[in-house]
């Protein structure tokens, strides 16, 4: 074990079980350490995502075992990752990786004709900014994809975001205007700490909102430097960089999660998720009418094509879908049923859209998705708040 790699931090849970941290330059491992037989078991920091999960370890007597329940080992992931950051060059990539993804959620999409607002591609729906030129090539205005606040609003004004020149509509004349910078100050929560919970996540192994990014993760450990020289015959090639993006595949769909987070940031806690064996049978039950049926594909709600139908319950505002998997999914049994107040489901319709048609599939993806990123974001924020900056409000 230690010539392949080695423990940074440690912690004992009790006198049978201690978890650590280990590595070999790449991604780190959690390591679940059994003092009692003095084993150990490698796995990426994903697995104590999952906080029901329970654990069970062999005691030096025959037939002896202890049993642990996955959240309450939280102050002991706490430790090890708060230790493993200030031990290794975790910082630096870290630092690195918060400003690219800045940079990524605040690229800005051009548009460069009025009748293009109303056929938006979907990676510049998908995307919080919009440089519009659509008057003229050479100037136009910056314009906010996402709904905001009265505090927000103020730093919007047309002459801070004016474009001057065709070469002025991309990320960094944005950044220059010091709107993306003021935003962080006025909603930390909203714009700084997102970025940078996300950022530790994709460097420490956990999952990529629920998506796989072990490949990705040991990626940001090798990006620009150079690997082991083992023939010293040959001079080895440093690892390519990359310009990231949010709508790259390698993030398994995490940047498009992030960015509907954001934007819907102010409805996100309005949208309950539950699950149902019949859907149709509880909704009918509940009151609610049903609209209509739209087929989902893979990769959009889930892992598996969904059926969705649309209900309505009118007396007491609420819209309700009922998305029924037409596969067997891993990640719930029976139907989900989402349920969002109306007038914030159609007020989502309406900040999806730039003057073109609204859409529904977008929309309920981008509000499962933003849901489904708050959650993921809360519970990784929470192993680790104590040494990624993060801003209080």
């Amino acid at each position: 074990m230690e010539e392949q790699g080695k423990i940074i931090s440690t912690c004992d849970v009790d006198s049978n079980l201690a978890l650590q941290m280990w590595t070999r330059g790449k991604t780190p491992r959690l390591s679940i350490f059994n003092k009692n037989k003095n084993s150990r078991k490698l796995i990426h920091i994903a697995w104590v995502e999952k906080r029901d999960r329970t654990l069970s370890i062999n005691g030096k007597k025959p037939g002896e075992s202890f049993s642990y329940v996955v959240k309450d080992f939280e102050p002991a992931i706490q430790k090890i990752l708060t230790d493993y950051s200030a031990k290794t060059n975790f910082k630096i990539k870290f630092l690195k990786l918060v400003i690219d993804l800045e940079k990524a959620l605040n690229r800005p999409e051009p548009v460069s004709s009025p009748s293009e607002f109303a056929m938006l591609s979907e990676e510049k729906r998908s995307s919080l900014w919009i440089a519009d030129c659509s008057k003229d090539k050479n100037s136009g205005v910056f314009r906010a994809f996402f709904p905001v606040n009265n505090s927000e609003a103020a730093l919007m004004n047309d002459e801070k975001l004016k474009i001057t020149s065709i070469s002025a509509r991309g990320t960094e004349a944005l950044m220059k205007t010091g709107v993306p910078e003021g935003l962080k100050r006025i909603n930390p929560e909203r714009w700084h700490n997102t970025v940078r919970v996300t950022a530790a996540a994709m460097i420490l192994g956990f999952s990529y909102c629920g998506g796989d990014g072990t490949k990705t993760a040991d990626y940001f450990w090798t990006a620009g430097e150079k690997p082991k020289n083992l023939n010293p015959n040959v001079t080895p090639m440093k690892v390519p960089e990359k310009k990231l993006s949010l709508h790259d595949p390698m993030l398994a769909k995490l940047g498009h999660k992030m960015s509907a987070f954001i934007r819907h940031f102010y409805y996100v806690d309005e949208v309950e998720i539950s699950y149902s064996g019949d859907s149709e049978k509880e909704m009918h039950e509940a009151g609610f009418e049903r609209s209509r049926r739209i087929d989902f594909n893979t990769g959009t709600i889930g892992d598996v094509p969904y059926r969705v139908t649309f209900y309505e319950n009118h007396d007491e505002g609420i819209t309700a879908f009922g998305c029924n998997p037409r596969m067997q999914t891993a990640r719930h049994t029976g139907d989900m049923i989402i349920k969002i107040p109306t007038e914030i489901y159609k007020q989502a319709l309406k900040n999806n859209t730039m003057g073109g048609a609204e859409d529904d599939f977008f929309t309920l993806t981008r509000l499962l998705w933003a849901k489904q990123y708050g959650e993921w974001y809360r519970n990784i924020k929470s192993y680790v708040k104590n040494f990624v900056g993060l801003i209080q409000q």
